[in-house]
């Protein structure tokens, strides 16, 4: 299925991706087109942050649909000194 990731410049990528595909592999595609390390990218759907062993499937993507690519602040892990996280 096709879909797309917008960035905050509100450049569109368009990926091909498949239902079974993890958040961490749609990152990876990411990465193969704009070069921003999958660490640094955070990809929201439905106004939530998606989780890296999630698939496409887990959170209804259909084709067409559009994820929001958002970058981490550089620095700390903040899921290992939170422990609201």
């Amino acid at each position: 299925m096709q879909i797309k990731v917008r960035t905050l410049t509100g450049k569109e990528i368009e990926l091909d991706i498949e239902g079974d595909y993890k958040v961490s592999q749609i990152k990876e595609k990411v990465e193969e087109k704009e070069g921003i390390p999958p660490v640094q990218q955070r990809l929201i759907y439905g106004g939530k942050q998606m989780a890296d062993d999630k698939t496409a499937t887990d959170y209804a993507l259909v084709g067409g649909a559009t994820l929001h690519l958002v970058l981490a602040l550089r620095g700390g892990d903040a899921a290992a000194s939170s422990p609201f996280l």
